[in-house]
């Protein structure tokens, strides 16, 4: 492992499931129950001690479906199973229990999703990461524009290209002004930036200028379903207590490096972002 990067947390032969975190993801819609569950697997697999994904009630059976371990709570949806508006007024007593909440996977740009998204902004208590059409809420409603000050410092978020073009206005194909765009994004909100892509590069802005580029991965993980195991990952260490920093670059590292037992095991081509989440190995390389 880089000598530079932060480790799990040791364990105590007395702890209990709580000891390691209680994470809720929030996400899915009907057709995408699968990408939601992705990031609920890929939490267990970090370590998390309890996950729960919150999803359109009717796409509850299917979510719960992919793994025993995984705690499901279905929220109002609309007849084309997305969020519906009235999902957001639960948020506040679901995320209470939770010490990090990941949302975007799966759940469409529909007006429940937006309220979701404003709901979990305002929740400055807890460690989130926002990642897919979470993203593309806030660029589209530019609900980070209106930040007068760096406010987001336990939030971490993870574009690739095409998303943080959308939130910056930079062009997929200018790979240095696009992480330039995102130190700049982290300085403004203070929010940690996971620049996704082949390296992935993290960047924070706020207070401490620094930018960490990964050695882990290949390009087989180019895959649909990989950037919702990272997004379980982060969140899953986040909410283990590390920080945004750390939690981003340690989840970038073993994604990676689970993507590269994968390409070992059955080949590039053959990688599926349900690979990456099954060869999770949070142990030093």
């Amino acid at each position: 492992m880089n000598a530079d990067l932060p480790v799990i947390p040791a364990r105590q032969s007395s702890a209990h499931k709580r000891d390691f975190g209680r994470v809720l993801l929030i996400g899915g819609s009907r057709g995408m129950a699968g990408s939601i569950a992705l990031s609920g697997i890929a939490a267990l697999r970090t370590g998390s001690g309890l996950v729960s994904v919150a999803v359109p009630d009717r796409c509850l059976e299917t979510v719960a479906s992919f793994h025993p371990a995984l705690m499901t709570i279905g929220l109002a949806d609309d007849d084309q199973g997305r969020f519906a508006i009235s999902a957001a007024a639960n948020l506040s007593s679901l995320g209470s229990p939770a010490d990090a909440i990941a949302v975007g996977p799966g759940m469409t740009k529909c007006v429940g999703s937006l309220a979701i998204v404003q709901r979990i902004l305002e929740m400055s208590q807890h460690a989130r990461v926002f990642d897919a059409d979470a993203l593309n809420l806030m660029a589209e409603h530019q609900l980070l524009v209106s930040l007068d000050r760096p406010c987001l410092t336990n939030v971490v978020l993870t574009p690739h290209p095409g998303e943080l073009h959308r939130l910056t206005g930079v062009s997929p194909q200018d790979r240095d002004a696009q992480i330039a765009a995102a130190v700049q994004l982290s300085t403004r909100t203070g929010a940690v930036v996971v620049v996704k892509g082949g390296p992935t590069v993290v960047v924070r802005g706020h207070e401490a200028h620094e930018q960490w580029t990964n050695d882990t991965g290949n390009p087989g993980m180019a895959t649909a379903g990989s950037g919702d195991v990272l997004t379980g990952m982060i969140a899953s260490l986040m909410g283990q207590g590390l920080t945004s920093w750390d939690a981003a670059r340690l989840g970038v590292h073993h994604h990676g490096a689970a993507g590269d037992r994968a390409a070992s095991r059955i080949g590039m081509a053959a990688i599926t972002a349900l690979d990456i989440a099954n060869d999770i190995r949070m142990t030093p390389a």
